[in-house]
């Protein structure tokens, strides 16, 4: 018997920094994630294997429990993965490997998705069926743990799925949405650095409220219209909305060189839009591409590290194969 599960990424489609101020974003869970296979094992040993970090590492259960304890101050991936095991007594131990299927620190919910991945296999280890909302709010805890804080949105697209409008009062509303929406990820593997970056933001903003302040105003309308852009499958404004979102993101100085170079080069190879997700300052673009998907990630997957993407509609799910 072997238990797979499997749970989503996500990326902010609109609306990053200025979530920070309450107003309305757009986030897309997507159908990279990561996988988690689950096989039990005769003894009381628990064994974890990360390939992406050439991790492995075997333990024993004490009581029933591993009661692992984890290094505080290296906060590595692998932490999330222990803390979801630390919930959990065992008659038996199991043999664990947590395969990501897309980039660490790179604003794409890896965390949350190696938790909640995580938490829906093991629970059905020990036949403890629990909802979507109690694994969404038992990751964001565990998330806040070892973050110090951490938003709803990672953990509740990672369970949930779908695409999501954060409105001003931080509630996440699931978007009516009927069409595909294709999309590649390039990263520059240049991590930013998001405290710094909100940061940045904040201090540009005391310095110049009324310019910054309108330049908020202008992203708040942005993933207005895009929600109805989504709702009613518009292409074409989809695509334009990106564009001028990123121009505004520049404007408020989390752009980079190396992330302009990425943007304006999808462009160029056919994207209806391009723009950075996520804090910027490093990390990822993302490009939308309803036509000559194939074409435009071969040329971009030439300079960087890339992957093609749809929205997930279903969040976590798992099978148990006998």
């Amino acid at each position: 018997m072997k238990i797979k599960a499997f749970a989503p990424g996500k990326i902010i489609l609109f609306g990053e920094h200025t979530v920070v101020y309450k107003k309305p974003a757009i986030a897309v869970a997507i159908d990279r994630g990561v996988n988690v296979e689950l096989i039990p094992r005769n003894d009381d040993n628990i064994t974890v294997k990360l390939d992406l970090i050439d991790y492995y590492k075997k333990s024993q259960l004490v009581n029933k429990k591993l009661n692992y304890k984890i290094d505080s101050q290296k906060k590595m991936i692998t932490d999330y993965i222990y803390e979801v095991i630390n919930l959990f007594e065992f008659e038996k131990g199991f043999d664990l490997t947590v395969d990501i299927k897309m980039y660490l620190g790179a604003g794409l919910g890896s965390s949350a998705a190696v938790t909640v991945s995580t938490l829906k296999a093991v629970s059905l280890y020990v036949n403890k069926q629990i909802d979507k909302k109690t694994i969404a709010q038992t990751a964001r805890e565990i998330e806040i743990k070892i973050q110090g804080a951490a938003s709803p949105i990672d953990t509740s697209m990672s369970t949930y799925g779908g695409i999501i409008f954060i409105d001003e009062n931080s509630k996440l509303n699931r978007i009516d949405f009927n069409m595909k929406l294709p999309l590649i990820v390039s990263n520059c593997e240049i991590s930013g650095n998001t405290g710094k970056l909100v940061e940045s933001v904040r201090l540009k903003y005391e310095k110049y409220p009324t310019i910054v302040g309108n330049i908020f105003k202008a992203m708040e309308q942005i993933a207005i219209d895009a929600k109805v852009a989504l709702e009613k499958g518009n292409s074409e404004l989809i695509g334009d909305l990106m564009n001028i979102n990123q121009g505004l993101l520049d404007a408020i100085g989390v752009n980079t060189t190396e992330l302009s170079d990425m943007v304006y080069k999808a462009r160029e190879y056919g994207a209806k839009g391009s723009k950075l997700t996520g804090s910027g300052g490093g990390g990822c673009i993302i490009a939308y591409t309803p036509e000559n998907s194939d074409e435009i990630y071969k040329q971009l997957r030439k300079d960087y590290a890339t992957f093609k993407c749809v929205q997930s509609d279903t969040g976590v799910s798992a099978e148990i194969i006998n």
